[in-house]
């Protein structure tokens, strides 16, 4: 039996040494709302900021992690990869994402008829999918 979920939506966490950085950079090039940031002394802060029903939380422990995000692309390494962000324009999402700091890494290629995406990486080096579908 599945359990019962209470919210229609996926909420992700990033960890980073560079919270204001991140945070910036997906509120301004998204448009992320932001909400009230979480502070628990001795533990870390966590910078938080919605899109609809999804929260997606910058986490910056007290004690930098060591390390830099998993590199090698979608299937460099197993596990949580990416997260996909839906545009109404892929060239000029893309452009604004560089002039904010981020790369294009791939793409854009056409997967089939009226679908464009390109995966791009935040200025952490952490991966996202760019889509339009026409």
């Amino acid at each position: 039996m599945a359990i019962e979920l209470v919210k229609q939506a996926l909420d992700v966490g990033i960890v980073t040494r560079d919270g204001q950085r991140l945070y910036d950079f997906y509120r301004e090039v998204f448009g992320l709302e932001p909400i009230e940031d979480l502070v628990m002394p001795g533990i870390g802060t966590v910078l938080r900021m919605k899109l609809g029903d999804s929260v997606m939380r910058i986490y910056v422990p007290e004690t930098p992690p060591e390390g830099d995000a998993a590199e090698g692309g979608l299937d460099g390494r197993p596990g949580y990869r990416y997260m996909t962000f839906e545009v109404k324009d892929l060239d000029a999402a893309l452009q604004t994402i560089e002039a904010a700091g981020g790369k294009v890494v791939f793409g854009p290629v056409e997967p089939r008829p009226g679908r464009r995406v390109a995966q791009i990486v935040d200025p952490d080096g952490n991966q996202s999918e760019i889509g339009q579908t026409s």
